[in-house]
């Protein structure tokens, strides 16, 4: 993964792992701005051997590991920084527009939700 878009994962899967409360919204933060920061740059996407694809799907799998809101949050940064094809529309696919409409906000729910307890 490009170095944005790994530490905006790491930040997602280990939310919640360690520390506070305040600690998990501040890495929810973290990986937002991480995320917009890819988005802006036009990085270039590359693709991604299958078996890496299928390995990374095995590791989301494992809910006694990774909270069931993250698993699709994870997977969606994985594919948007790794995807080189069309959508099923047959468009080209864009990651910055999937972190934009099915990424960040998930985040940012999560962290209201979180402020809000």
């Amino acid at each position: 993964m490009s170095g944005d878009m790994a530490q905006a994962w790491q930040y997602v899967y280990r939310c919640g792992r360690k520390g506070s409360e305040q600690d998990a919204i501040t890495d929810l933060r973290k990986a937002v701005d991480f995320l917009e920061d890819w988005c802006a740059n036009d990085v270039p996407v590359r693709e991604v051997d299958p078996d890496v694809r299928h390995r990374v799907k095995c590791l989301l799998c494992d809910i006694h590991v990774v909270e069931e809101w993250k698993v699709e949050v994870l997977y969606r940064i994985f594919v948007a920084d790794t995807y080189v094809r069309e959508d099923v529309g047959g468009n080209s696919f864009r990651g910055p527009s999937l972190v934009r409409a099915a990424v960040i906000p998930v985040i940012q729910r999560e962290i209201a939700r979180r402020e809000a307890a």
